[in-house]
């Protein structure tokens, strides 16, 4: 591919700063799978989203089924779901996260592992 000059109109537009999640810290990851192996979860992986919204997911059995916690930043909800015997995945509950920290996921993953299905 040829190179090409750009021509800025006005002025030239700033690079917006990157926004740094907990999420994609090694000790927000420890926390939260910590958090959920004490529920009596037994975590398989924990996987943080490079994207600008700091969505994570985690994934567990319990009760001999397949689950997992998922925080949707862009909707800015923490979601519950189990597996299907397909791929599909069906919600169980979600919650709001109050405040967007470490304690503040922990207190709705504790929330949502805890309620009755």
């Amino acid at each position: 591919m040829a190179e090409h000059e750009v021509m800025w109109i006005g002025r030239r537009p700033t690079a917006l700063p990157t926004v740094e999640h907990p999420a994609t810290t090694e000790e927000f990851a420890d926390a939260v799978t910590s958090a959920c192996a004490d529920a009596g979860c037994s975590v398989q992986d924990y996987v943080a989203a490079a994207g600008a919204y700091g969505s994570w997911l985690i994934r567990f059995s319990r009760d001999d089924a397949r689950q997992r916690l998922v925080w949707n930043g862009k909707e800015g909800r923490l979601v519950l779901e189990q597996a299907t015997t397909g791929i599909d995945w069906n919600e169980l509950r979600s919650c709001p996260v109050a405040e967007r920290d470490t304690a503040g996921f922990i207190a709705a993953m504790q929330s949502l592992l805890q309620s009755p299905a």
